[in-house]
């Protein structure tokens, strides 16, 4: 098992609890899109599995280990690049050879070729850089480490379109060597492509885990011109043209699938997450 999280708690000490009783099993490597609206706990969680914060109630599993305990074992086989990450003033070469050999699986090769493809200097400190040249070298580092496990908090923020193809790339490469991959973000459309799975967490707890592959057969869209009728179990969503439409059917749709449509059905909608059987490979309505 890769990731086991049972009945999870968190608050800050105000009493109301921001996780509110989250369970999740991951069981497969693959890349998972982490959604939800602002303040309802995307970096807590990921800061939970980190062993960054410790749950106020019930147990985590990552790895077959703890991470409230800090194993090291476990320190050197999982990468959390937060939102606003603390680095050295230091070039990314530098930051490379002085924190690269804590991670086993660290690739140089990978991290000089990454920057490159980012258009980012090795050789230029940090503190002198923009802010986008300064995530590219994190994000290259992170993508370099070849942990097992990865969390990204928000990762494209204040990447270019050139920057987010090439960050796409390389995820789908870490992927296919075995990597296990969460990326909270509220912007989905910009990792849909490569996404396996969307984990939605709404009110505290997990509200929706849908492999993308399946979802894409069981939700139906559609392009219409006129709002639901009174009484439609379905979610419109007004677009360019007219009105897009989600329905939890099975049928064949006008429209392409559309994640940020999907994620705003099954939230703001209540659009029903059907049951899926492992044993069959089906959803179940």
């Amino acid at each position: 098992m890769i990731l086991q999280a049972n009945s999870i708690h968190h608050n800050y000490g105000s009493g109301q609890d921001i996780l509110n009783g989250v369970d999740l099993t991951i069981s497969q490597s693959g890349i998972t899109g982490l959604c939800a609206p602002n303040g309802e706990g995307k970096t807590t969680l990921l800061k939970l599995i980190a062993g960054l914060q410790f749950p106020s109630k019930g147990d985590i599993s990552v790895l077959g280990q703890t991470p409230s305990d800090r194993p090291l074992d476990l320190l050197q086989r999982l990468y959390f690049l937060p939102s606003e990450p603390f680095f050295p003033k230091w070039t990314p070469r530098k930051i490379a050879a002085y924190y690269g050999p804590f991670y086993p699986n660290f690739n140089n090769q990978l991290f000089l070729e990454t920057l490159s493809d980012f258009r980012a200097d090795p050789d230029k400190p940090l503190d002198k850089v923009s802010f986008g040249q300064k995530r590219r070298a994190q994000l290259a580092f992170a993508l370099a480490t070849r942990t097992q496990i990865l969390l990204l908090d928000e990762p494209t923020t204040g990447l270019d379109i050139q920057g987010k193809d090439q960050f796409r790339r390389t995820l789908i490469a870490g992927t296919e060597a075995g990597q296990t991959i969460i990326i909270a973000t509220h912007l989905l459309s910009e990792i849909a492509p490569v996404l396996d799975h969307v984990l939605v967490l709404n009110d505290g707890k997990i509200h929706a885990h849908l492999p993308l592959e399946l979802a894409q057969r069981f939700y139906s869209f559609n392009l219409t011109t006129s709002p639901l009728p009174y009484g439609d179990k379905g979610y419109a969503r007004r677009v360019p043209g007219g009105w897009l439409t989600v329905h939890a059917d099975g049928r064949q749709g006008n429209a392409a699938f559309d994640l940020e449509t999907l994620y705003l059905a099954l939230t703001d909608g209540g659009l029903p997450q059907p049951g899926f059987d492992l044993n069959t490979k089906n959803f179940q309505a």
